[in-house]
């Protein structure tokens, strides 16, 4: 047998990044079920949501009950995914540090990762028996915090572009309250708004998404275009020769024969347009100044493009 201390527990290398590494996984747990669609569990997220605030805020060992319940470890898959089991050991040891005095025994070869594991629940009846037992002192109550602004993160799985159809997903999205005494913390999923416009998806363009908590708003942009897969005319264009400079004798009939005329498509091609398949309209505008000034348009199916020619 060997004894595992709170000083073991406290070693600087025990202990680094440790907040930070649990927020991270939790942030995981929650990634893992918005991809689940239809079926994700809003209050779940929501759940991990508190742990990830807790954390920050400094009272890591209310996230204990939380992480020891048989339905947390079930949900994030205990028995299998051992990222999960080391997150799961983690949280036994806050809760070993933040009880002073505190020691596990385990067998020898046994890893301290696998004897958190196995001990957990019994943390979690003395942790619940340690506060049924303690009488809380009277204190003055404090000012409760007000929120005065709120803040938006993204992080890599949040999508800032959608393919016509597609749904706006909130995966990778995260929003912050902060609030007077100085905190900021992860805002539960049911306690802001998200707003999109009716038409989201169904059409190329800019649109804006628009976060709310209580009074205070933020908006974030993304952009819907077409899917690789469709082949979309979205504009023409023409270039000239260097010898092309835009004047001729007669604006009638100006000379356009070296004017090459391209398709640009939503995919990225572009295809030359031969003189049959695109109009030339010259509008020559009258007046008694000179020189006079035609206005020549080139047009393809929905989409022109246009140019003046000078008379000499």
């Amino acid at each position: 047998m060997m004894t595992v201390s709170k000083e073991i527990l406290m070693h600087p290398d025990f202990l680094t990044n440790l907040a930070d590494e649990l927020c991270a996984l939790l942030e995981a747990v929650i990634d893992a079920e918005f991809d689940k669609g239809d079926e994700t569990d809003f209050d779940f997220i929501d759940e991990c949501a508190d742990s990830i605030n807790a954390i920050r805020s400094g009272d890591e060992a209310k996230i204990l009950p939380f992480i020891s319940r048989k339905d947390f470890l079930k949900k994030v898959g205990i028995k299998t995914d051992g990222k999960f089991k080391v997150l799961v050991a983690a949280c036994a040891a806050i809760a070993v540090i933040c009880t002073a005095g505190t020691q596990i025994e385990v067998k020898e070869n046994v890893t301290i990762a696998q004897a958190f594991s196995g001990i957990i629940s019994d943390l979690f009846v003395k942790s619940v028996s340690k506060e049924e037992t303690t009488q809380p002192e009277t204190t003055v109550t404090e000012k409760e915090a007000s929120l005065i602004n709120i803040s938006i993160e993204t992080t890599p799985d949040f999508k800032t572009e959608y393919y016509v159809g597609e749904k706006f997903s909130h995966r990778g999205l995260k929003v912050f309250g902060e609030y007077d005494n100085g905190e900021r913390l992860l805002v539960r999923i049911d306690d802001y708004t998200v707003e999109v416009s009716d038409s989201f998806g169904t059409e190329p363009k800019y649109e804006t998404v628009k976060i709310t908590v209580g009074d205070f708003t933020q908006n974030l942009e993304v952009r819907v275009i077409e899917s690789l897969e469709t082949k979309k005319l979205t504009s023409i264009y023409a270039i000239f020769p260097e010898s092309f400079d835009f004047t001729a004798n007669d604006l009638n009939n100006i000379d356009l024969s070296e004017m090459q005329v391209y398709a640009v498509y939503s995919n990225g091609d572009e295809t030359e347009l031969s003189a049959a398949e695109y109009t030339v309209e010259i509008e020559i505008e009258e007046t008694i100044f000179k020189p006079k000034e035609a206005f020549v348009t080139v047009s393809y199916e929905e989409c022109s493009c246009s140019f003046m020619v000078f008379e000499k």
